[in-house]
């Protein structure tokens, strides 16, 4: 009997200690379960966060591929543009040396003008002396052919 009692004793310690561990080990089984959950969560929240990092960071790419193409268009167009201004400022120098050229040539006729007006006049006034001079001279013959002075002594040529 005493060693019955001894071994219900010893039974019954190891029974209380196996319910200390037992407890020891739920309470840590609980403790580590709740810091799975809150790891999952993170781990959880960590994946959406970077599942939209990602997202928004192929949409940044996106933007930026379009922005280089913008670019290299609105290059292709600055390209051509200035082409076309260099084109145009060449025609307006082209244009300036014609009306520089043309304005020359203007002046260069304008005064071979005024020296044929000149000359012209000049002529007219030799013609008009000229032409004077043949109507007195054949008024001077008429005089000498049928003898005495014209009847009114004077004629308007």
């Amino acid at each position: 009997m005493c060693r019955l009692v001894v071994l219900v004793q010893l039974g019954l310690q190891e029974k209380e200690c196996h319910a200390e561990d037992i407890s020891r080990l739920e309470h840590q089984l609980a403790k580590a379960s709740g810091d799975l959950k809150q790891s999952l969560a993170a781990n959880f929240d960590l994946s959406d966060r970077i599942a939209r990092e990602a997202a928004e960071r192929e949409l940044a790419q996106q933007v930026a591929a379009e922005v280089r193409q913008r670019l290299a268009a609105e290059k292709a167009e600055a390209v051509r543009a200035a082409a076309e201004i260099t084109q145009l400022k060449k025609m307006v120098e082209e244009r300036a040396e014609k009306l520089t050229s043309s304005i020359t040539e203007l002046a260069a006729f304008q005064a071979a003008k005024d020296e044929a007006e000149a000359e012209l006049d000049h002529n007219f006034e030799e013609s008009e002396e000229l032409l004077k001079q043949c109507f007195d001279r054949a008024v001077r013959q008429a005089h000498v052919l049928y003898g005495g002075p014209p009847a009114s002594g004077a004629f308007d040529l």
